[in-house]
């Protein structure tokens, strides 16, 4: 099998790359623009892939809110390049959506969005990544719409951090904590996720799958298991959301949880927390004290 990965030197995109292994042809922004579908068509034809996973996206919420021209070019209508193209080879397609097609519903805490759910995105990254969705559904008769959230891993983002590094680098030069308390997500480790999409299309899975690591938090929540992981004495402030004064608006709760993972019989990914402790220790994060790391509260 042959799997073509768009975005391939991203954070998800070098996960990605290194689960599919030799199976992998990876394809960055300087090679492959998802915009020109000319260039898309060609891809296709010259490397014949089984599967493409498409992880090409404007994701900086803020940078949507300026420029939904662009978004909408990237995160809809390029991903639906890339679906068609696919669809004329015979390709089944993978599009990497978000946990923010949700949002405008009351939702209370412990209990997530399924894949079933009615989408109301509030903000353009959103609006933009639900109406590729869309489009996807209808231009492959074999995709596969994996939405997701929170994402931090080992490889470098366009960023150049994840937000529990970030945590951690700034308590331990001091620097003063604020940190919304009023959204709540599922955060998830991109290698549990670039596994589970593996398994997914080793099983042929196809139609919307939510995947997450298991469990929920707001945004104040995980920054202050990443600080006591770490072993890192700091004090963070818990905010409401319209202290950050963003354009953009985000969604006050927006945890995902999946049925369709286990009617699949695809494994679920484990608790946020675990994850969150392998990737700090991986980063070499954890502050030891008397040779003795700290360690995370049992799960």
């Amino acid at each position: 099998m042959t799997v073509m990965i768009i975005g391939a030197n991203g954070q998800l995109g070098q996960d990605l790359m290194s689960v599919f292994d030799d199976e992998a042809v990876g394809l960055t922004h300087d090679d492959l623009d998802v915009r020109d579908a000319v260039s898309v068509i060609a891809a296709m034809q010259a490397y014949r892939p089984d599967w493409v996973i498409n992880t090409a996206a404007v994701h900086n919420v803020e940078e949507c809110e300026r420029n939904s021209a662009l978004a909408y070019a990237v995160n809809a209508s390029g991903a639906c390049n890339v679906a068609r193209a696919a669809n004329e080879i015979g390709a089944g397609v993978a599009y990497i959506s978000t946990d923010y097609v949700f949002g405008g519903a009351v939702r209370s805490r412990r209990n997530p969005f399924r894949e079933d759910a009615t989408t109301h995105p509030l903000n353009m990254y959103g609006v933009t990544k639900r109406a590729g969705e869309r489009m996807i559904m209808t231009s492959s008769n074999r995709h596969l719409i994996v939405r997701t959230a929170g994402l931090f891993g080992l490889a470098t983002s366009r960023k150049g951090w994840t937000f529990p590094e970030l945590m951690v680098t700034k308590a331990r030069s001091g620097e003063q904590l604020r940190v919304v308390n009023d959204q709540v997500l599922s955060p998830t480790n991109t290698a549990d996720l670039a596994r589970t999409i593996r398994d997914l299309i080793q099983n042929e899975v196809t139609g919307l799958v939510h995947v997450t690591n298991e469990g929920e938090c707001s945004w104040y929540e995980f920054a202050c298991e990443a600080l006591k992981i770490a072993g890192v004495r700091a004090t963070i402030e818990p905010v409401q959301t319209e202290y950050a004064r963003d354009r953009a608006r985000r969604p006050s709760y927006s945890a995902l949880d999946s049925l369709t993972l286990g009617n699949n019989e695809v494994d679920r990914l484990r608790h946020w927390g675990e994850a969150l402790e392998q990737y700090l220790r991986e980063k070499d994060l954890v502050f030891h004290v008397g040779g003795t790391a700290r360690k995370a509260v049992p799960r």
